[in-house]
């Protein structure tokens, strides 16, 4: 099996919930790969960036897909 080329990392407001695969964050949050799908959705992101801006905070989870490359260079292993 191939590595994967990307990551996805899920957060609740400005706080970083986890970060892995699919597969990994499914087992570390316990959650249905139906509300992992939601949570990944860029709709989602778009929905709560409005409650954001309305309200100033935010409480649902949001997940970002980050390539490992983008990883690898953040944290100067590239």
């Amino acid at each position: 099996m191939a590595a994967p080329m990307y990551e996805y990392v899920i957060y609740k407001g400005d706080d970083v919930v986890c970060g892995g695969t699919r597969k990994e964050i499914l087992e570390k949050l316990n959650m249905s790969p139906s509300t992992f799908d939601r949570i990944v959705n860029p709709s989602t992101e778009v929905e709560e960036a409005k409650v954001f801006r309305k309200k100033g905070h935010s409480q649902r989870m949001v997940g970002v897909k980050v390539s490992i490359a983008e990883i690898k260079q953040e944290l100067g292993l590239a």
